[in-house]
């Protein structure tokens, strides 16, 4: 008799990320064109020997493994209750790590995952060679008449939309009940009660992701003083342009592990 054994979903804790602390004061009145970078920090190894002296940091993601990420609706404090936008969409770049460079963070304590270059090869520039990669579509063309079919490959970009308003339910005293808390700053707006983070799962590309926020409205520079420009991701992911303390607790919330069968 043949036992089919299920195994257990092995996700670990989840972390938060969010872009460097103050990246307001950088960013505000630059070319709406440029991305705000999670966690946008320097790598560090960068300017080391071999290294980029402007390389990124990147965040931990064991090739092959699976990553949920719950992105937050950005949202401000309106006069009528928490305005949620959608005028941000994300992309995840990957990195591929090598030998050196894990024996390295391993021996400085630093948080690292596997390593999948097996060795530390100098590429162009006299610099190690470290790949880089992006989150890709494949779009399908039309049959051809005759020759090779065309699969064509681009970049993409995930754009988080709730297209419904939260309304909340009743509890068995007839008040109106919550589902979250602590994610904006209103105790009373239906859309800071109701579920506003929205869930991604994904491969691991590579040895580490990094996250790129772009303006959906990208002829206007970054303005995170003004309601209808870019205030509800400063409210989101730094400090309501100085109008809040910086809350490391919020930002998009990531998980990796392995999924049951």
């Amino acid at each position: 008799m043949t036992q089919t054994v299920l195994s257990d979903a092995q996700m670990g804790m989840f972390q938060v990320i969010r872009p460097f602390s103050g990246f307001e004061a950088v960013y505000q009145g630059q070319d709406g064109t440029i991305p705000i970078a999670f966690p946008g920090t320097l790598d560090p190894d960068a300017g080391k020997p071999g290294m980029n002296a402007s390389l990124l940091a990147g965040i931990p993601t064991p090739l092959g493994s699976r990553l949920l990420l719950q992105i937050p609706m950005t949202g401000y404090l309106g006069e009528s209750g928490v305005v949620l936008t959608s005028g941000y969409e994300y992309q995840f770049v990957w990195r591929t790590r090598n030998q050196g460079w894990f024996s390295a963070a391993a021996a400085g304590n630093r948080q690292v995952s596997a390593y999948h270059l097996p060795s530390e090869e100098v590429g162009r520039n006299a610099e190690f060679f470290i790949p880089g990669t992006s989150d890709v579509e494949v779009f399908e063309q039309a049959e051809p008449v005759s020759g090779a079919a065309t699969l064509n490959v681009l970049q993409q970009r995930y754009r988080p939309k709730i297209t419904t308003g939260w309304v909340q339910p009743l509890l068995p005293n007839g008040a109106a009940a919550a589902w979250q808390q602590g994610t904006y700053k209103s105790t009373t707006s239906p859309e800071a009660l109701g579920p506003s983070w929205v869930p991604l799962w994904l491969d691991a590309s590579g040895d580490e992701l990094l996250i790129l926020a772009y303006k959906v409205t990208s002829g206007e520079p970054w303005d995170f003083a003004n309601t209808s420009a870019d205030l509800a991701f400063s409210n989101t992911y730094g400090t309501n342009h100085g109008g809040l303390p910086n809350n490391p607790n919020i930002g998009i919330i990531l998980s990796t592990g392995t999924m049951g069968s």
